[in-house]
């Protein structure tokens, strides 16, 4: 596969508690407890369980909703490995958060999903990534000038549809569907299409990515029946209309974020024409997660 990451980043905080016999956690909603084993917050408690901790208060907020395709809860779970970590003392490399944050969510959680969003959190930047037969994964950087980054970046353009999803229950259909007929099929093909658009964009030809995400957006609306809707192909008829090449859902599907690739000129003038779209700015960002600040260990 070829991601990136963006500048949408989850921010995760941790102090000790005044009280060392009480663990306090806030996100979405609020968990004060003495029990660790109590926390409802799957990543918190097993995460915690597994380094030995508590006694904390700890902090999570994000620039996005959860649940809207951009790979925020195995970000989340990436940035809680680096922060728990760090709190310990040890400096731990992009891979062993990538592992770390694939472990927890797929071994121990049982969760339907793959290792694509913790790898191109861990490393940041464009990537093309391979995920083998023995369970090894390879990021290699896509080989670009900051020049040319910048300008396919400024011809990417990102909309939300509004609302969430739960990406578990897509991807268990998608599961079942997946090793039979034309849905395998069509998954080795948009495999083929991650690995031509890696030679075209190292060749320089960015135009390609409108194209290869065209063709992928085809490829994988057909492994399940709830990637798409009349609404999301209502909105991918209205922009590609107006002249953007090529685009994409982003994430399981169902809802969310959509990817669109046009030149300069008529990405923006996409932009002003169907200016009541909520069109989110990004930029690539070429690190992965990192501490931003650190004055204690444990």
């Amino acid at each position: 596969m070829l991601s990136t990451a963006i500048d949408k980043y989850i921010y995760i905080s941790s102090v000790k508690s005044f009280n060392e016999s009480v663990t306090q956690l806030k996100y979405s909603e609020v968990e004060t407890t003495t029990d660790i084993n109590k926390i409802k917050h799957p990543v918190f408690r097993e995460m915690l369980k597994q380094y030995g901790l508590s006694g904390l208060e700890m902090n999570s907020t994000s620039d996005i909703p959860a649940g809207t395709g951009l790979g925020s809860s195995s970000t989340f779970a990436v940035g809680l490995s680096n922060v728990l970590n760090t709190r310990l003392g040890r400096t731990v490399s992009s891979e062993e958060l990538a592992h770390d944050a694939c472990r927890m969510e797929m071994e121990v959680l049982r969760e339907p999903i793959g290792k694509q969003d913790q790898y191109a959190a861990a490393y940041g930047g464009l990537n093309f990534i391979e995920f083998e037969k023995d369970g090894s994964v390879s990021v290699e950087p896509v080989r670009m000038t900051d020049e040319a980054k910048s300008k396919l970046n400024d011809r990417l353009f990102m909309l939300y549809l509004g609302g969430t999803r739960s990406a578990s229950a897509i991807l268990k259909n998608h599961g079942k569907n997946v090793t039979s007929g034309d849905a395998e099929m069509n998954q080795l093909k948009m495999c083929d299409l991650a690995r031509d658009l890696r030679t075209y964009l190292e060749d320089g030809n960015l135009d390609a990515m409108g194209e290869v995400l065209d063709k992928g957006w085809k490829l994988k609306r057909t492994l399940s029946t709830g990637i798409t809707n009349p609404d999301i192909d209502r909105v991918y008829e209205e922009i590609t209309s107006k002249g953007a090449i090529g685009g994409k859902l982003l994430g399981a599907g169902g809802n969310g974020f959509m990817l669109f690739y046009a030149d300069e000129k008529t990405r923006s003038e996409i932009m002003e024409s169907a200016c009541d779209h909520a069109w989110t700015p990004f930029r690539f960002d070429p690190k992965g997660s990192r501490i931003i600040y650190n004055d204690e260990v444990l």
